[in-house]
């Protein structure tokens, strides 16, 4: 047996005493040790291995240490899970929701390390969100509004890993109502809609844009973020870009007499007012209703931008028409129950409406142009005493003026 002596190793190397290979130690991105082999005798080719292989480790994983986010404060960890949510949301559902977690900031402070938050925290939270008033319902904030700021929460955390199984298990979200059924307006109700805002300047555009609803099943925000580029008025068709749809799905939606008749209207208001360009917007933005921009531009109107709202104007008009309560949105769940009375199949209705309810089982794309027609003959013959009212009364306006 030889008693030689092994040469001695540079440092960050060494024997042991089962092989005769050189060692060395390396952690990897989880700061677990291993033990690695060099294969070899020579501290020299040792030396060189142990720089390859850290070299090739390096490649793999860039980050020598991965951050622990649950050492941020809360303000630092929700600005990294909305950055990263923001791939696969749009801007504008990153923005609301970023409004949305202030109230979190608020209650729990910006620096609140996050892995601090624990579930009685939590619980305090939900009860005394529940006690503040909604500055723009002008009444306590209710528990849905309570669960969705939970739900950001929890997405932070657990983005950062700190939602854990115990949490899981004991947090409960708020009992919420459930939720009532849209309502759905008559044929005389729409046309007493349609005269009654005739009859106000103040309340037309609100009509317009309702007709559109009413006459195209299109969700509000979708009739509000549409281009000019996106109404083809010689096909009859709005097409709802991926980007503005609720379920972020492209759609083409056929427009009935009375959608035309509130689509014309609205894009000779956006020519008069400077939208001309395809990518102008069908309803630009006021500047002087705009606090942000009021004191900042000399113009009217920006024709890149699209106005916010016109809930104002809908609900006075709902409440002339003594039909307080009756929601933008019920001009959808009209226009649906519209389709069904008049036989429409249901597969056709969800391709016009977006639906994806049922996606798996039914091929959407499949569904034949002439049947979209045959549904939008069919909602026609129940819209006809609407848009006999609505052209009678743009006949009359004109001969006024």
């Amino acid at each position: 047996m030889s008693n030689k002596k092994p040469p001695d190793l540079p440092r960050g190397l060494y024997y042991i005493a089962k092989s005769p290979y050189i060692f060395f130690s390396w952690r990897d991105s989880r700061a677990r040790q291993h033990m690695q082999s060099t294969r070899t005798t020579d501290p020299t080719d040792a030396l060189v291995f142990k720089r390859q292989f850290l070299e090739l480790k390096q490649q793999e994983d860039p980050d020598e240490k991965v951050e622990d986010l649950g050492k941020l404060p809360l303000s630092a960890a929700a600005e990294k899970y909305f950055e990263w949510k923001s791939a696969n949301c749009s801007h504008k559902t990153i923005a609301r929701e970023r409004r949305m977690f202030q109230n979190m900031l608020k209650f729990f402070g910006k620096n609140k390390i996050l892995r601090s938050i624990h579930l009685q925290l939590i619980r305090r939270y939900q009860i005394e969100r529940r006690k503040q008033i909604s500055p723009t319902m002008k009444r306590p904030v209710g528990p849905r509004a309570v669960n969705y700021e939970m739900l950001l929460l929890k997405g932070v955390m657990s983005y950062a890993r700190c939602w854990t199984a115990e949490l899981e298990v004991a947090y409960q979200p708020l009992r919420e109502p459930k939720s009532r059924a849209g309502k759905v307006a008559s044929a005389e109700q729409l046309k007493m809609m349609i005269y009654t805002a005739m009859a106000n300047p103040e309340w037309r555009l609100a009509m317009w844009c309702g007709a559109v609803a009413a006459g195209s099943g299109c969700r509000g925000g979708e009739i509000r973020n549409l281009r000019l580029e996106n109404v083809s008025m010689s096909e009859g068709v709005i097409h709802i870009e991926r980007e503005i749809s609720k379920n972020r799905v492209a759609r083409d939606c056929r427009l009935t007499a009375l959608g035309e008749w509130g689509l014309r209207h609205l894009i000779e208001r956006a020519t008069a007012l400077g939208a001309t360009d395809p990518k102008h917007y069908l309803l630009p933005l006021s500047i002087k209703k705009s606090r942000r921009l009021a004191h900042k531009c000399t113009q009217k109107w920006d024709v890149t931008r699209p106005m916010t709202s016109w809930v104002k104007s809908w609900r006075k008009l709902m409440a002339a028409c003594n039909m307080t309560g009756f929601r933008f949105h019920d001009l959808r769940h009209t226009f649906r129950t519209m389709g069904r009375d008049a036989g429409v199949p249901l597969e056709t209705m969800m391709v016009w409406l977006g639906h994806m309810d049922r996606q798996t089982s039914l091929e959407y794309v499949h569904t034949q142009k002439e049947t979209l027609e045959k549904a939008k003959d069919a909602i026609e013959l129940q819209q006809q005493l609407a848009i006999a009212t609505a052209r009678s009364s743009a006949a009359n306006a004109t001969a006024k003026a």
